[in-house]
């Protein structure tokens, strides 16, 4: 599913879901730009080992990549992650088109929510977008804590009111070791 919506400077803003090793690249590139080189971000919380279990969808400005998001799949959500637009294409609603992508993939595989961890500094961004926390406001703590939200896949389905530990919904993922298994497993 290859979409196309607009210009900028006479050149088309197309957004692709991740098909070649090539396609992937530019996807590693754009967030490693915007997040390792603006944000400071260490390289092992970027690319944090669930990369090649993902889909990747890539916006391009006519052959530029200019924008990314990971997309991770569960039972009954899809989970965009790392969305990044690199800064000078910022402004022209490139990151709300890799969402739209996104939802409109999640609507085709059966998923009925999508599920973000924001930075509290992020969430008007998110809000604006219409995705909704599942906590209050009021609970943004620290300068670092994630911030979960939700939006429907389906519009014409409202989203119930939902509440979740943060246990559950912002666990932290496994560390795993270098066989690949949980740290701890027993191994033969």
């Amino acid at each position: 599913m290859n979409t196309t919506a607009g210009s900028i400077g006479g050149a088309a803003v197309t957004t692709k879901v991740a098909m070649k090793m090539e396609d992937t690249m530019q996807a590693f590139a754009v967030r490693a730009a915007c997040f390792i080189g603006e944000l400071d971000m260490p390289y092992s919380e970027e690319f944090d080992g669930h990369d090649f279990g993902a889909t990747h969808v890539i916006a391009h400005v006519g052959d530029e990549p200019a924008g990314a998001v990971r997309v991770r799949w569960f039972r009954s959500f899809a989970m965009p992650e790392r969305l990044a637009v690199l800064q000078r294409f910022r402004g022209h609603d490139i990151g709300r088109l890799l969402l739209e992508h996104c939802r409109a993939m999640a609507a085709t595989r059966g998923c009925n929510l999508l599920h973000v961890q924001v930075l509290p500094s992020g969430t008007a961004y998110w809000e604006k977008q219409g995705w909704r926390r599942l906590e209050p406001a009021e609970a943004d703590v620290a300068a670092r804590r994630m911030v979960a939200m939700v939006k429907v896949v389906d519009p014409s389905k409202p989203l119930a009111e939902m509440e979740e530990a943060d246990a559950v919904v912002l666990r932290r993922e496994q560390q795993l070791d270098a066989s690949g298994l949980p740290l701890g497993t027993v191994t033969n």
